[in-house]
């Protein structure tokens, strides 16, 4: 299912958004991308995608959980707008957020604002998720912080998902699915392969208010650069 179908979903942007000029060779590495299509269910193109910033983040397991979203692995989406083939530009950055994970979001943070991404790539936000059920030793926190800062001034959001001890006991192909159609009651909470756990529905609702903002600016430039393209009078 398309995010357009979807109860007060906008169309999907990126089939209408002009060519990009080329850019100049970025200052850093660029990222792992994809250089064809992301594999995923052609009858359901994702809205957004969830990238890893590196292994075990727990992308697979949210991309399970958000009927909407695409798990990228840990690569970047490339072939993105242009046309109805192409890729959603639309991307979370997901890390677990011990020290490796938080500092991996940094750099792909910095690689995004060095121009080192697919061109016309849109960060939505950053994703820490529990790595523990314990709170953050200090230096790993403000360094998190740090982090969410830069986002911040990317024009990102930034999420925290605590532990969900749920999932440790699941593949995520057993994991319910949430939509932004389908409501959940209390009697099935408790089990995660119904309905997702309380902070994973929190997440998504969140996520995807941001993807669906983040898709309405970007029809709107396309269309205003369409009319400032056309002929002249």
């Amino acid at each position: 299912m398309r995010i357009g179908q979807l109860s007060g979903a906008v169309e999907t942007p990126w089939a209408a958004m002009p060519q990009q000029p080329p850019t100049p060779e970025p200052a850093v590495s660029p990222v792992p991308m994809w250089h064809r299509a992301v594999p995923n269910r052609p009858e359901r193109p994702p809205l957004v995608w969830l990238v890893g910033v590196h292994g075990g983040a727990g992308v697979s397991s949210l991309a399970a959980s958000l009927s909407w979203a695409g798990d990228a692995g840990q690569r970047w989406p490339a072939r993105i707008g242009l046309a109805a083939d192409m890729d959603s530009p639309l991307v979370v950055l997901v890390g677990r957020s011990h020290l490796h994970g938080v500092n991996a979001l940094h750099r792909a943070l910095l690689a995004h604002q060095a121009r080192g991404t697919p061109v016309g790539s849109q960060v939505v936000g950053v994703l820490t998720v529990a790595d523990a059920a314990r709170p953050l030793p200090i230096p790993v926190a403000q360094r998190r912080e740090e982090m969410e800062g830069l986002a911040l001034a990317l024009g990102a959001r930034t999420w925290r998902l605590g532990w969900l001890e749920q999932w440790r006991s699941l593949e995520p192909y057993e994991l319910a699915a949430w939509d932004p159609a389908a409501g959940g009651s209390p009697i099935d909470d408790g089990d995660p392969t119904r309905t997702p756990p309380q902070p994973v529905r929190l997440l998504a609702e969140q996520i995807l208010t941001a993807a669906r903002t983040a898709g309405a600016r970007i029809t709107e430039q396309a269309r205003r650069g369409a009319e400032s393209a056309g002929p002249q009078t």
